[in-house]
């Protein structure tokens, strides 16, 4: 007894979707992403996701999906990639074009208005959107804390941060302010100043160097009037993901030091070779609290104080928009401290907790 011819045809059917359904597997083993407002990337077990390309840094590729939000792919589990709008793609030995990005296996297209430039994917450094204005180029933050107090006691104590940083997929420069002013009864107790200014060229996915690194430090309560640094050296990311931001730096150069006052017949302005460490650590504890702790260390001749760091913890909340609420342990330390002329020597370690408000530009 034969079987009905429809029942026929949707047993066929069943038989050869079911499977296919049940393992998985794509409905064509070709798919053209279409035109439209989103990039799109295919994943290594053949999945596509579409959404927005943030930038790729250390083999990572941030991308901001409509379901995931923002999440990082290593770039050896993407073996497709097709952007919507313009990149600026930065390939090895310095060298950077611009245009519309598309990869498949190995092979890198660079489309531009006149041109299809083709590379390997092993040339690759980093992409980021491209900047059609100077200041999208640019962001900083800057930080306030204020303690007032008037009565039997009159205080007055500041303390003010600042920092701006210019990126470009080659290049970055960070220029960053931290200040501390005390009055008390009239009286200055604290008054300290650190301006440090960098530029870094990126080489490699994870090895960059800085050609220049300068400080200005002024802490008279230390007996330092003026402290200058200038070094230069190579920084590394030891980590860059979702939650972990972790960079090392280090350099040479060359330190002077010219003191409030020096005891009679001792000279004022020292120079001195120095050598430097800097350790910068962020994470991302939730979505809305974050850690960095900083630490910066000098190495010296002992007449400009043989060791001094700059340390660091903040523990940041988002509040509103771009304004967040920021608690602050800093600890600086000179481990030979030089004497005032009246003989009374600094103490070693200074310790500060600062709570205050900051807004991200």
């Amino acid at each position: 007894m034969s079987l009905p011819t429809k029942f026929s045809f949707s047993a066929i059917v069943v038989f050869w979707v079911a499977p296919l359904w049940a393992a998985g597997e794509p409905w064509s083993d070709e798919f053209t992403p279409p035109p439209g407002d989103y990039s799109w990337i295919q994943l290594d077990s053949g999945e596509w996701l579409k959404g927005e390309i943030i930038a790729l840094y250390d083999e990572s590729l941030r991308f901001d999906s409509d379901h995931f939000d923002q999440i990082d792919i290593d770039l050896d589990d993407i073996i497709s990639l097709h952007s919507r709008g313009r990149f600026v793609i930065s390939l090895h030995q310095d060298r950077a074009v611009q245009g519309v990005l598309n990869i498949r296996g190995q092979q890198i297209t660079v489309t531009r208005e006149d041109e299809k430039l083709e590379f390997d994917r092993t040339e690759l450094v980093s992409i980021t959107p491209s900047a059609e204005r100077e200041r999208d180029r640019w962001a900083g933050d800057i930080s306030m804390g204020m303690n007032v107090r008037r009565g039997n006691v009159d205080i007055s104590e500041i303390d003010i941060s600042a920092g701006l940083r210019r990126r470009t997929p080659v290049s970055r420069l960070t220029l960053d302010y931290v200040g501390n002013t005390n009055e008390t009864d009239n009286e200055r107790i604290t008054d300290s100043h650190r301006i440090n200014l960098a530029i870094d060229r990126f080489t490699g996915r994870k090895l960059y160097w800085r050609p220049v690194s300068a400080q200005y430090y002024r802490d008279e309560v230390q007996n330092i009037s003026h402290q200058g640094t200038v070094d230069t050296g190579l920084g590394y990311h030891l980590l860059d993901t979702a939650r972990w931001d972790w960079e090392l730096r280090a350099g040479v150069g060359g330190n002077y030091l010219e003191n409030v006052s020096v005891e009679p017949g001792e000279p004022n302005g020292e120079w001195s070779p120095v050598g430097t460490i800097r350790s910068d650590l962020v994470v991302d504890i939730t979505s809305w609290l974050e850690w960095e702790f900083l630490v910066n260390m000098s190495f010296l001749e002992e007449g400009a104080g043989k060791y001094q760091h700059h340390v660091v913890s903040t523990l940041s909340t988002d509040l509103v928009g771009n304004l967040d609420l920021d608690v602050s342990l800093v600890w600086d330390r000179t481990e030979v401290p030089q004497a005032a002329e009246d003989g009374t020597i600094p103490e070693q370690d200074d310790y500060r907790m600062i709570v205050s408000l900051s807004y991200d530009f």
